[in-house]
């Protein structure tokens, strides 16, 4: 039976909503076990955690003109290991970089390199300890960066040169009463090691192997080691999607402040800057708060999970009925269109029948038409042949009348003068008196004037034809013209057949046309019924899945959620809230104070006021006025940082409680337009603050002055002018 069991057995029992949840506290006690729940507050007890050796040793690959490289031999790449060629090839000139040092030219990684082996050795003290140098790129980073390499087990970033320069490590770590020492060989950033804890028995140095790593387990094994030993616990936060656990990483990034990452004001990873406040300060229930808002969480989103699932399925039940309800008004306008009525098959076959018939006869009669137009045609040129024939010879007679009774008076070709003399002796001398050729004399005393050497039947017809004066075409064209008649009435007949056929071919092509539209009428309406029975059964079934779907149109969602479990839980976040809350505003008054304390002897006299609240956010005074942590500048951030992390150290040294180990590493603090006389102001603040209670905080800056001044000999390493730091 625990407290939290019974007080959320409780609170079940006082809520009305539908009624009190009665539930027994061992009821209660299993139902959160089973969520992951803790049943009881942990004490938060502070384990100190100091660095008190570190060494790093290795081998510098140089260009033959640095500095450091006269001496030492130079080795030509093409010799080298066949490991350690590679990461040759690739290094930068500079030595003992920050890591931000620019990218070598391509010039500067070929060519013979100076071999020239290093080795640092440093003991930092309790207190603050100082790395400086009088420029940037001496190599302070890197020690910050191996110390914490020790520590996290992740490679930091370090330069290419540096990374590859570094094959061995070893730090010893005081965690609480006990010694560990941190050691390892290191390939281009690769590190294999192990953990051992150093003991002395009668000054005897005896080592235990606490864990080994080779490579990307390092970081596990120091996580393992490290959580247990400094009493730290997980810190359960619900993502967007599931559960995640943070553990070593994330409280191993909180002891570091860097001037590039000022957010959030409690540790490095935004999304849980609350859960590692509330770990910090100490507060026994806030582990079990957290605990509890995840498993809220999970159920909340299994629960926003299954609505999601229901509406989706909901929505989809919605549009394929409206679909079915389209189908079904497009299905029944389409019915509505068809044409009414039944066909009479019978008919429809009598009527076809009686088309083939009448398609047949006028087939028939267009091929008698076809003939009968040819012969009309014939008709029609026999005709006018006659007609050509009658007028040619009606032509003929006139001519011969006209010239025979002329009396030229000239030749007509050669314009001789036909005198009077020779036309009075023509009947006389028998001889044309135009051109003096043989007179027919026979013909001249019919007054015709023909040659004797003319045909005597063209003779014969002449003298017919101007006998009888001006009756031209008389008697002689009776049989021409008898012609004519026949050829007409044979044109009149054969036009009367064709006009006789043309009437009675339309006549049955009416009525073939008629039976053809019966036929066509009841086709449309046969296939219309066979159209109108398919649509009747699209219908139905249309009609059947809109019944189906309306049904169906709110689907039931199944909860996931055991609502007895939601209720436990909920009422235990509900009074892990209060009971954090009760701790932790009397707590974050008085951290508060000490913020807004070490922030002015920082250099920030204009800022006060300050509140530190529940939810890891910042309220202070910037000249009077209101303001918030983000609304600060960098370098007023980074001062409030400090001293929020110092405030949390101290409180729990002070007070006994917390759970922060008391160890900081604050990397170029003068990076944020921090003048010298700030950071001295700093230094100073974080001597005395270290003095208070007992905490190991490491200040890397390139203004080494103030370390100089204000921090003994043991705890700085500073490299003046231009000198390296290792």
């Amino acid at each position: 039976m625990s407290a939290l069991g019974k007080e959320v057995a409780d609170t079940l029992a006082r809520r009305r909503a539908g009624g009190p949840l009665s539930l027994t506290v061992d009821e209660v006690d299993k139902i959160l076990s089973g969520l992951g729940v803790p049943l009881r507050g942990a004490k938060a007890v502070p384990v100190p955690l100091r660095a008190t050796r570190m060494h790093f040793s290795g081998t510098k690959w140089l260009k033959p003109d640095h500095p450091d490289a006269q001496g030492h031999p130079l080795v030509d790449v093409a010799d080298l290991p066949a490991w350690i060629r590679p990461v040759v090839d690739e290094l930068s000139p500079t030595a003992g970089s920050d890591g931000d040092g620019p990218a070598p030219d391509i010039d500067e990684q070929v060519g013979p390199k100076a071999r020239v082996p290093f080795r640092f050795e440093w003991s930092p003290q309790p207190g603050v300890n100082g790395i400086g140098s009088g420029r940037n790129l001496r190599g302070k980073s890197t020690l910050l960066n191996v110390l914490m390499w020790s520590l996290t087990g992740r490679c930091p970033q370090f330069q290419n040169d540096v990374r590859s320069w570094i094959e061995h490590v070893e730090v010893d770590w005081a965690v609480g009463a006990e010694q560990l020492r941190v050691k390892f060989d290191a390939v281009n950033g690769v590190a294999t090691g192990q953990v051992v804890r150093v003991t002395e028995v009668d000054s005897d140095i005896r080592s235990t192997v606490l864990g080994q790593f080779d490579g990307a387990d390092f970081e596990g094994v120091m996580g393992s080691l490290m959580m247990t030993r400094l009493r730290l616990e997980n810190i359960p936060v619900w993502t967007d999607t599931a559960a995640r656990v943070h553990a070593w990483p994330a409280y191993s990034s909180s002891f570091v402040v860097r001037a590039k990452q000022l957010d959030p004001i409690v540790g490095n990873e935004q999304t849980i800057g609350v859960r590692m406040m509330q770990m910090f300060i100490g507060t026994d229930w806030a582990p079990v708060q957290a605990a509890a808002m995840t498993a809220r969480r999970g159920m909340d989103k299994a629960r926003s999970a299954a609505n999601d699932k229901a509406q989706a399925a909901g929505d989809a039940v919605e549009a394929s009925r409206s679909a079915a309800e389209k189908q079904v008004e497009d299905l029944r306008a389409k019915i509505e269109k068809l044409p009414a009525g039944t066909p009479d098959v019978q008919v429809m076959l009598n009527a076809a029948t009686r088309a083939s018939d009448l398609a047949r006869e006028v087939h028939g009669l267009e091929a008698k038409l076809i003939a009968q137009t040819s012969l009309a045609g014939t008709a029609r040129q026999q005709l006018k042949a006659v007609r050509a024939q009658v007028h040619t010879t009606y032509e003929d007679a006139l001519a011969a009348r006209f010239f025979h009774h002329m009396r030229p008076s000239v030749c007509p070709r050669c314009a001789a003068q036909v005198t009077p003399e020779r036309q009075a002796a023509e009947p006389d001398k028998h001889e044309c008196s135009v051109c003096t050729s043989e007179l027919n004399l026979d013909a001249l005393q019919a007054d015709v004037i023909v040659a004797a050497s003319v045909p005597d039947e063209l003779v014969a017809g002449l003298v017919a034809g101007t006998s009888g004066g001006d009756g031209v075409g008389g008697d002689a064209e009776d049989g021409p013209l008898d012609e004519v008649e026949a050829a007409q009435a044979a044109v009149t007949a054969a036009e009367a057949a064709v006009a006789e056929l043309t009437a009675e071919i339309a006549a049955l092509t009416e009525q073939r046309d008629g039976a053809a539209s019966r036929v066509d009428v009841g086709s449309e309406l046969l296939s219309a019924a066979s159209e109108r029975r398919a649509l009747e059964l699209d219908l139905a079934r249309a009609e059947g899945a809109v019944g189906a779907l309306t049904r169906s149109s709110d689907p039931a969602t199944v909860d996931p959620v055991d609502p007895v479990q939601l209720a436990v839980v909920d009422a235990a976040e509900q009074v892990l809230k209060k009971w954090v809350r009760s701790d932790q505003d009397p707590m974050l008054a008085r951290i508060s104070a000490d913020i807004e304390r070490l922030t002015q002897s920082f250099g920030a006299e204009n800022l006060s006021g300050f509140t530190l609240t529940g939810a890891a956010n910042m309220a202070l005074r910037e000249n009077g006025v209101k303001q918030k942590y983000s609304g600060l500048t960098d370098g007023e951030k980074l001062r409030v940082k400090i001293a929020t992390a110092i405030a949390l150290i101290r409180h729990g040294y002070v007070e006994g409680i917390g759970r922060h180990p008391g160890f900081l590493v604050l990397d170029s603090p003068s990076a944020e337009e921090m003048p010298e006389e700030d950071l001295a102001t700093m230094v100073k603040a974080l001597w005395d603050v270290a003095g208070e209670a007992e905490m190991q905080i490491f200040v890397a800056t390139r203004n080494a002055a103030p370390l100089v001044d204000l921090l003994p000999k043991a705890n700085r390493v500073v490299a003046e002018g231009n000198s390296y730091v290792w």
